[in-house]
């Protein structure tokens, strides 16, 4: 049945990657008053009060956000599979680390740029990590619904 916890779990790890798509998730100040944003599709560069440039384009974050995202969704609906979907919710937990790793390398790349005065993480760097414990607990609730159906199996 598709109104188990899991599906709730598994449906908050697509809405929070759909809004890394929309939100920055972090940003760098530099002594000129410059600020770096950065976002999953790109970084932007310029002043707070005039417009901005496309410093780099982050490709990989986005792909990623939208495998996930989208992996997530369509595991849903498997849940007449649940050994299909432990092996794809291991998959996405794995895809979401590696969004957190090119995350934080693009980050830490940009870091290094002469004047950087302030840094911060925006609420959105947090999504992949609240995604991966959603996943997580996911995982956790299939392999126990996996469990209670064989232990059924064996009272037969």
């Amino acid at each position: 049945m598709i109104q188990r916890v899991q599906s709730v779990y598994l449906l908050l790890v697509t809405i929070l990657m759909s809004f890394l798509l929309v939100r920055p998730y972090a940003v760098l100040t530099f002594q000129d008053g410059q600020v770096l944003n950065f976002r999953a599709n790109k970084i932007e560069y310029g002043l707070e009060r005039n417009g901005t440039s496309v410093y780099k384009t982050t490709v990989p974050i986005v792909v990623l956000s939208l495998i996930t995202g989208l992996l997530s969704l369509f595991n849903i609906f498997l849940f007449h599979r649940r050994i299909v979907q432990m092996r794809i919710c291991l998959l996405n937990g794995v895809f979401i680390i590696m969004l957190l790793i090119i995350m934080l390398i693009y980050y830490h790349s940009a870091m290094d740029l002469p004047g950087v005065l302030h840094h911060t993480f925006r609420l959105a760097g947090v999504f992949p990590v609240i995604a991966l414990v959603m996943d997580v607990m996911a995982y956790r609730s299939i392999q126990s619904d996996e469990m209670l159906v064989n232990s059924y199996n064996r009272i037969r």
